[in-house]
């Protein structure tokens, strides 16, 4: 790459402009970082020869972290500890063997991490595993204690034999048939298809044979060199009207590369099965070749009953050690299957409209799609149930026209759509579930027009995530199965396989929320297409949303507790027969609200606890089912039918204890995230107990106290350490102890707390002076080392050593509360009870919308605004963050990245402006913030600005690919083009890709004509004016 000195010009005083010219570039790939994790990648389980020569088990560690494996054992095929201080790196490999003498002899190169032995007593230095096949399982631990870190059953394949009608074939049969048969007695190992064991390890189309004769253990299989992947990128197996197979290979790379010579086969024990491939067939680079069967020599046939395809590199008939494929079921007439990748690079194989030789997009919108997964009721919800719905441009047929008997099915959930010939007309959306259409109704109190396919025989969704696949039954060749006792043909038409792990939301594992498809008509292979329900029940819940609203549980007399409910839709909702309670798992139905109640659109219903109403009078007052702590509680609320059942929507809050008069509020933060806080001024309710059902009203702003969390250092630097910053925003003196006067039970002697760490403020009635602020760290650490290292003023106070808190601020993110006593109280078979009051509160987080603290600490902006809310805390401009002094001014754009990324005494030096480059890699500061690179470190060849050519089937363009900073708007980039590098034209074509990493990928395009002679690019990068 070439770069030419970056010129400077100023537009005006602040704005500057950067020039970067551009010659050649290559293309770049953005790689994903996975956890840690050991697997098995290689076994070798039945060697042509004397077994126990070369039979072996390698397991590789693929994640980022170094892994202890002290300990661990192989506790199923084979018997195996490893011993203690064995650590395993990133990509290291371990290979155990049956007999180690003899595998020494065989593979020399290969470095023993020991001997197993047969799990079944075969004897030392015999062969260990199975050559029919068995389950092999790695523990981290005893068999009786450890957990399991992998385990799969392999089986020897049986040369794909199946039992000839009429005899039917085993319960496994099929599965070991379906195994590869090169790994029986033959020369070659079992091992992973993807080398990162993303893959199900129980599923057969997650593994083939070596390339390499006798395996390669103690390492990958080797590779072309130079190692240039390429991809099978889309499969035709049938469309309608062309009956040759065809498919697409995808060159991602910078070069040309020639694949003559290379074999496609879809057997995988046959890899050269088909001639190779002709030679000068060239995939562009960026670009798509597509191979037809019958078409320049090239020979395939795939199967449209269900069939694997693969890609195997060679050089003069020898292969070479590339291999890409993947296995797909029957396919639909009109519908390809095409390769799709999610922001870490997992790949998916998806039915899709036909795209051989382009780029593949989104797949298609239209036909049945997954758009509701309710896996894990709760909270009300009690039935389980997958929401469908027809994008398709007609009527869609859930049954196989051409065998009738045979219904649409949901794999996964172990359910088949009941009826005779049973259709969904174009939009309509249908539930599928495991009960009965009329329990399900009554589960959600469905309207009486929404379509339910019950089948009480299937089985249930897996609470920790699945592949759920919609399966439509197919004729092929008038046949609807290749023998008896084999499965039925079927084509996928949707299919999703969600966790109930991030980045899947977490919310729908057990708390009544279900997933939801964000875009019914976008993509749904991705966890970042799917969101948790707004409410619980998810959409099943027939009725509108209604939220409880306020909470008054403190009250003296004359006033009493009241619950305020809102309905915060467009339409009247009638809630009578709903239920409130205070123990929404045991006891949902403690209070019923009256027949008939409805709350308006947009207004409130509320009503009041008093329990000493006239003897006889109605129950209307809801003290007469339950009553509310003023030292912190939780009220409910659940739909129920006019039968009293539940019907799948709930809304809650819980809160801690309050002050007297004070209520608690539902509030929304600046990014959507529903909090129950402390209320300003009165509560925004009618006080009247004797009004069983008082008026409500619009909330007032939450209750910002005297005394802030104003700044927190979770994740302090290496040498640095975690406080918590405590100030006083008001004029006057604050009593951090219980002021209640001991005549009226209170005791000086509770001060105030932190919740989240333990502390309690110390000392005889400590108090803070107006504006005062004061520093809590760790206790054991010293005062004045702190003081020292941070330059905190003399005058301000820090409370460590002997006095600092104990626990540990969560680098992931917590809730750090700010508490205050309220006077003590007598608790039934308890004692004596201190309410702690919640006086502030920062539910912070590690990830976006919160600033990051890694490093630096996060500073309050406006300490006297809402303070449980991420719009409202950046991350400090000083690496040591500003304890006991004023948070920093507000930088923002470049100055903030600036004092990001400089120390103190790096900015006051000369080489941190914009137009210094710091690290002398030849690119400004300016350009490293634009592109999102460190000013600290000499710029990556792949991170910087290139050009490609792509190429389609009538012309060619030049692609101008580069990354730009996420959040960077002080920043213009302009793309230009010159023949003559004397005058230039702005290229305003261009898309970005959110890599959701903070980096946005950027790519211009620019039609290529050769008759220009030499072209040249630049990139002008602005810095504009604040």
């Amino acid at each position: 790459m070439m770069i030419c000195p970056s010129t400077i010009a100023y537009k005006s005083i602040q704005s500057i402009q950067s020039v970067l010219l551009i010659l050649v570039w290559s293309l770049f790939q953005v790689e994903g970082i996975a956890d840690p994790k050991i697997i098995v990648s290689e076994i070798y389980y039945n060697p042509n020869g004397p077994d126990e020569a070369r039979e072996f088990i390698e397991i590789k560690n693929v994640g980022d972290l170094t892994a202890d494996i002290s300990g661990w054992q192989f506790t199923n095929g084979v018997n195996y500890t490893f011993p203690n201080q064995t650590f395993l790196g990133p990509n290291e490999f371990y290979v155990i063997v049956a007999n180690a003498q003899f595998f020494a002899t065989q593979y020399p190169q290969v470095a023993i991490g020991g001997q197993y032995i047969d799990d079944d007593g075969a004897g030392v230095g015999r062969a260990g595993l199975s050559n029919r096949g068995e389950r092999i399982t790695l523990k981290d631990g005893p068999d009786d204690t450890g957990n399991t870190i992998y385990s799969f059953r392999y089986y020897d394949g049986d040369d794909g034999d199946i039992p000839d009608p009429p005899e039917l074939p085993e319960d496994d049969d099929l599965e070991r048939a379906s195994w590869p048969s090169a790994t029986d007695g033959g020369d070659y190992s079992l091992v992973h298809i993807n080398p990162d064991g993303s893959s199900d390890e129980d599923d057969y189309e997650s593994w083939r044979p070596s390339i390499s004769m006798h395996g390669s253990p103690g390492s990958d299989e080797p590779l072309p060199d130079p190692f240039l992947p390429i991809y099978i990128n889309e499969v035709r197996t049938r469309d309608g009207v062309l009956d040759n197979d065809a498919i697409e290979i995808y060159n991602p790379n910078d070069n040309d590369i020639d694949i003559g010579g290379w074999y496609v086969s879809d057997n995988i024990d046959r890899p050269t099965k088909n001639p190779p491939i002709a030679d000068n067939s060239i995939v562009p680079a960026g670009g798509y070749l597509v191979l037809e069967n019958g078409i320049n020599g090239f020979v395939l046939s795939l199967s449209s009953k269900g069939e694997r395809v693969f890609i195997y590199s060679a050089q003069e008939g020898v292969l070479t050690g590339w291999v890409h494929g993947f296995h797909f079921p029957g396919s639909e007439d009109g519908k390809n299957f095409a390769r799709f990748l999610d922001h870490i690079g997992n790949e998916f194989f998806i039915p899709d409209d036909p795209s051989l030789g382009v780029d593949n997009g989104d797949p298609s919108a239209s036909g049945l799609k997954i758009i509701e997964v309710m896996y894990t009721p709760g909270y009300g919800s009690s039935v389980e149930y997958v929401k469908i719905i027809n994008n398709g441009p007609q009527e869609a047929i859930l049954y196989d026209p051409l065998f009738t008997g045979d219904n649409l099915s949901l794999n996964g959930f172990g359910l088949t759509v009941p009826g005779d010939q049973p259709t969904m007309a174009v939009g309509e959306v249908a539930y599928i579930t495991n009960v009965d259409e009329s329990v399900f109704r009554k589960a959600y109190d469905v309207d009486a027009s929404t379509r339910i396919f019950g089948d009480p025989e299937g089985g249930s969704l897996n609470g920790g995530g699945e592949l759920l696949e919609l399966r439509i039954p197919i004729t092929i060749e008038e046949l609807q199965r290749d023998a008896p006792g084999h499965p039925r043909y079927y084509a996928i038409l949707d299919s999703v396989e969600y966790d109930d792990e991030f980045p899947w939301p977490v919310a729908a594992d057990g708390l009544g929320y279900s997933l939801i498809r964000i875009d019914p008509s976008g993509p749904g292979y991705r966890a970042t297409d799917w969101q948790a329900s707004p409410y619980r029940g998810g959409t099943a819940f027939g009725g509108g949303a209604v939220v409880i609203n306020e909470i008054l549980s403190h009250t003296d007399l004359p006033q009493t507790d009241v619950i305020e409910l809102y309905n915060p839709g467009s339409e009247d909702i009638e809630i009578g027969g709903w239920y409130l309670t205070d123990d929404p798992i045991l006891q949902p139905k403690k209070y019923m609200i009256p027949t008939g109640t409805v709350i308006s659109a947009g207004e409130y219903w509320a009503v009041n606890e008093d329990n000493n109403a006239n003897p006889g009078a109605p129950p209307n007052y809801f003290g007469t089912s339950f009553s509310i702590s003023s030292r912190g509680d939780e009220v409910f609320l659940f739909s129920a039918n006019s039968e009293g059942d539940l019907t799948g929507f709930s809304h809650g809050a819980k809160f801690g204890a309050t002050q007297n008069g004070v209520s608690i509020i539902r509030y929304i933060n600046s990014v959507g995230v529903e909090k129950f806080v402390p209320q300003s001024g009165s509560p925004s309710i009618e006080i009247n107990r004797f009004e069983a059902f008082p008026d409500g009203y619009p909330n007032n702003p939450p209750l910002i106290e005297r005394a802030v969390i104003s700044e927190i250092s979770y994740e302090p630097s290496e040498d640095g350490v975690e406080y918590i910053e405590i100030s006083n925003i008001s004029g006057a003196t604050l009593p951090l102890y219980d002021t209640t006067p001991v005549g009226s039970g209170g005791d000086p002697s509770n001060n105030w707390s932190l919740d989240g760490v333990t502390f309690t403020f110390p000392g005889n009635k400590p108090v803070l002076q107006p504006s005062e602020r004061v520093i809590i760290i760790p206790k054991g650490i010293s005062v004045n080392d702190f003081r020292n290292h941070y330059n905190v003023p003399n005058g301000v106070t820090i409370h460590g050593a002997q006095n600092g808190f104990t626990g540990a601020l969560n680098n992931g993110g917590e809730k750090i509360a700010l508490l205050r006593p309220d006077k003590p109280d007598f608790v039934a078979g308890v004692g004596i009870i201190v309410p702690m009051i919640q006086v502030d509160s920062i539910d912070y987080d590690d990830a976006d919308p919160w600033p990051l603290g890694a490093g630096r600490s996060i500073e309050r902006v406006v300490e006297s605004d809402f303070g449980d809310d991420p719009a409202n805390w950046r991350a400090s401009a000083d690496s040591l963050g500003t304890p006991g002094k004023e948070n920093n001014i507000v930088f923002s754009g470049y100055d903030l990245w600036s004092v990001q990324e400089f120390n103190e005494e790096e900015l006051q030096g000369e080489m941190t402006g914009p137009e210094d480059d710091f690290d002398g890699d030849g690119i400004i500061n300016l350009q490293e913030y634009a592109f999102g690179l460190s000013p600290k470190t000499v710029s990556p060849q792949e991170s910087l600005p290139r050009v490609t050519i792509i190429e389609n089937n009538v012309s060619q363009s030049t692609a101008i690919l580069f990354q730009k900073r996420e959040g960077a708007d002080d920043v213009n980039i302009i793309v230009q083009r010159s023949n003559d590098m004397l005058s230039w034209t702005t290229i305003d074509e261009g898309a970005s890709l959110d890599n959701e990493d903070g980096i946005m990928n950027m790519i211009y395009y620019d039609p290529l004509n050769s008759d220009n002679g030499k072209v040249f690019f630049r990139l002008i990068v602005e810095l504009l004016a604040p």
